[in-house]
């Protein structure tokens, strides 16, 4: 089961609905953010004193700590949204998501002149801010105007078939106790040179254009698209890797986002 959870920013988080302590306590800010009793600052004392189970209490001794990993997690950005809302005044107007996030994928594509695809991996990755409505992506047309497209980020469709395509590549793919590692691409197809179990050693045959890869462990998701380049690179990942000549394009560290990349990714 998952939360979704609209920011003042506008933009909606979505995350598994959490359970036990941490669902408790969520639970406890929100009701706390209605009550007209409860002033900012108490409700800041809350979100950031020691009954709040994602901080950190082993960093400082005798204090809990918001650290990058807990500024990460989308259910603390839920508190401190909660905090921002009771120090509005009280009739205040808020802009909704629709009022502010209006264009959709195709339209930024076809603005930057970059592919859907290349959109969607920016929302990703958090360079484009953008609202989720009944699972289509809707983005802020200021943040799209502001955008820089790298020269090194993902290409159109038709500036990558002027590209040659890639040669053969050594991999590591599959799964094991602790980890996973998969690869989508155009050719689909896995040259086998030795299985151990869900473990294959082997090559991705040359002639393709853009390859996305998941690595997953028990604590993370990691995604990663690349493309062909002369000279040699290799990507570890928990004892799994990809080894040949590539570029890493795009790079998705956050697992909601890495997963949610990985599929939506359109082989060419």
């Amino acid at each position: 089961m998952k939360t979704q959870y609209t920011l003042l920013s506008g933009e909606t988080v979505e995350f598994p609905t959490p359970a036990g302590e941490l669902g408790a306590f969520l639970s406890r800010v929100l009701a706390a953010a209605r009550d007209p009793s409860v002033s900012d600052a108490e409700l800041l004392d809350l979100v950031l004193g020691p009954e709040n189970p994602l901080l950190d209490r082993t960093s400082v001794a005798g204090r809990s700590v918001a650290t990058a990993d807990v500024y990460r997690d989308p259910a603390f950005h839920v508190m401190l949204d909660c905090v921002a809302r009771k120090r509005l005044p009280p009739d205040s107007a808020v802009v909704t998501p629709r009022t502010r996030f209006t264009m959709t994928v195709p339209d930024a594509a076809h603005q930057l002149g970059i592919s859907e695809s290349a959109v969607r991996q920016a929302i990703y990755a958090g360079r484009l801010r953008a609202s989720k409505e009944g699972g289509t992506y809707y983005l802020d047309p200021q943040s799209v105007a502001g955008y820089r497209v790298s020269k090194r980020g993902p290409r159109r469709q038709d500036q990558m078939a002027k590209g040659p395509p890639g040669a053969t590549l050594d991999a590591r793919i599959g799964s094991g106790p602790d980890a996973s590692f998969r690869v989508k691409h155009s050719r689909d197809d896995f040259e086998l040179s030795e299985k151990r179990g869900p473990e294959w050693t082997g090559m991705i045959p040359a002639g393709w254009r853009r390859i996305a890869v998941l690595g997953t462990s028990k604590d993370r998701s990691r995604y990663w698209e690349i493309e062909p380049a002369e000279g040699e690179s290799v990507l570890h990942f928990e004892g799994f890797y990809l080894r040949g000549g590539f570029r890493i394009v795009e790079t998705v560290s956050t697992s909601p986002r890495a997963v949610a990349a990985f599929k939506d990714f359109q082989p060419r």
